[in-house]
């Protein structure tokens, strides 16, 4: 398993990180996340083996935001 850190660009209100969260649960091979509102950074753990880099961004960026990765865990 990977933990990764991610900023995300346009996340201003509690139902967008609900939004944000919700998908990425439903993301095969993502085990856990954290979405912290003040800072508009999300934590995940996931399955490097299930999910790359790309999936995480993608999956945010349905939503309307822009996720970058700031650093692995």
């Amino acid at each position: 398993m990977k933990k990764a850190e991610y900023d995300v660009i346009g996340m201003h209100c509690v139902s967008c990180s609900m939004g944000i969260n919700n998908i990425l649960k439903k993301t095969k091979g993502v085990s856990e996340v954290n979405v912290e509102l003040g800072s508009s950074k999300v934590f995940i753990t996931y399955d490097e083996n299930a999910v790359n880099d790309k999936l995480i961004v993608d999956q945010v960026a349905r939503l309307g935001y822009k996720a970058v990765k700031s650093k692995e865990l």
